[in-house]
């Protein structure tokens, strides 16, 4: 059995995931969902920082480190691609 404070960091994230993805679904446009889930990926390597200890978070993978490089580069490039994607939305609607 885990510990009930190694759910929190992980049911978070999996939250924004949620979120992103239902702002797509209701309509809005990609971009933005894209960046909810970038956010959600993000904040998910900074608590997988954060959580004390070292296997006991359902974050982890491998170590703190590596999880939060991984989590890290991940978001960067969700948040990269959906800010590229969001300038030309914008840019075509001028």
């Amino acid at each position: 059995m885990t510990n009930a404070k190694a759910w929190w960091p992980y049911l978070l994230t999996l939250a924004g995931a949620a979120v992103g993805l239902g702002t797509i679904a209701m309509g809005l446009p990609a971009w933005a969902g894209s960046l909810i889930v970038a956010a959600s990926v993000l904040s998910g390597a900074v608590l997988r920082l954060l959580v004390p200890g070292d296997g006991d978070s359902m974050l982890a993978v491998r170590s703190k480190r590596t999880d939060a490089v991984t989590y890290g580069v991940l978001g960067g490039a969700l948040a990269v691609i959906a800010l590229s994607v969001a300038v030309q939305w914008i840019m075509g609607r001028q």
